[in-house]
């Protein structure tokens, strides 16, 4: 009964969140920002989690059920794969978030082996980070990394501890730790993926508390992204985060499909719509990034692809 109850209540959720999207309303409209697709990523892959650019436009998809990162070149073509299931060097155990420096290199969130792994471009090993639980805490649980190279710093979401972890970038050092579990401004609750804004503050998808909390340099939560519901500009199970250009900041929700758009203080600048101007309703969209040149790859994770987009203009009149 209680499970026929959540059905229908999730039902109910994404009926409303579909009128409230993609039906004309006269009482008021939102902004619209669209995209053109370009072409899809696929290579065998199992409900791929995250997406990275690195050097040379290489594409870096974390194919984590089955323990790889499959790269693919600027224009879509497969190039190679690295990784494989085990504890070793260079192999995964169920990992799920990605990142990639300056130089190319890239960091796994090795999740099931509890550790970061940092690789160079053509998937060499080069080194690995131990993430150590804290005293009394749950096994710690690395679900996503970023790099802050202006600052030397390696941020680590622990998702089961509710914390983010602070590395030195130049030696991997354990730093600090931020957050606890809770509902309040310095408080997580699973923190996810995670994204640097262009101020190097960390931006940290908040699952279960409906939001992406944005945290100074100094460790301190500083605002807060969305808030719970399935109205424009609010988040119902948020996954992805990243920035553009102009420091507009990108969330998707997994559940009800859409990717909005928001600016360093919270306030709501469009929903990302196809060529059209109608509001695009992605699959089971999880990580996000944008590259140099204004394109948006977007992982779906149950259709088992990546898409990749041009973002367009955006259309003042928004939906009305």
């Amino acid at each position: 009964m209680q499970y026929c109850f959540r059905k229908f209540l999730f039902s109910f959720v994404i009926i409303h969140l579909f009128y409230m999207l993609l039906i004309p309303c006269t009482s008021h409209g939102f902004v619209v920002t669209q995209v053109k697709h370009l072409f899809d990523l696929e290579h065998g892959m199992l409900q791929p989690s995250d997406v990275a650019v690195g050097k040379d436009q290489l594409i870096y998809v974390l194919d984590g059920v089955n323990n790889r990162v499959v790269v693919f070149e600027e224009k879509g073509t497969f190039s190679f794969s690295f990784g494989g299931k085990g504890s070793g060097e260079g192999l995964f155990n169920a990992p799920i978030g990605l990142a990639t420096d300056n130089q190319g290199n890239v960091y796994v969130a090795d999740t099931g082996n509890r550790r970061v792994q940092v690789f160079s471009p053509r998937g060499t090993f080069k080194s690995l980070v131990a993430v150590n639980p804290p005293e009394g805490g749950n096994p710690s649980d690395p679900v996503d990394c970023e790099v802050d190279e202006k600052r030397q710093r390696l941020y680590v979401a622990d998702n089961d501890n509710h914390r983010i972890v602070v590395y030195s970038l130049t030696d991997y050092k354990f730093l600090e730790s931020w957050g606890s579990e809770g509902e309040g401004m310095q408080q997580l609750r699973h923190p996810f993926l995670i994204a640097l804004a262009q101020d190097t503050s960390l931006l940290v998808v908040d699952v279960l508390n409906t939001r992406v909390q944005v945290w100074s340099p100094q460790g301190q939560a500083v605002n807060s992204i969305g808030d719970y519901g399935v109205d424009v500009g609010q988040l119902y199970r948020p996954k992805g985060v990243c920035r553009d250009k102009d420091n507009v900041i990108f969330v998707s929700d997994s559940y009800v499909g859409a990717i909005q758009c928001f600016n360093r203080y919270g306030h709501l600048k469009s929903v990302l719509g196809d060529e059209t101007g109608k509001v695009k309703i992605w699959k089971t969209p999880v990580g996000i990034t944008i590259d140099s040149k204004q394109r948006l790859y977007v992982v779906e994770m149950l259709l088992n692809r990546v898409g990749v987009y041009q973002i367009l203009e955006t259309r003042d009149e928004g939906v009305k």
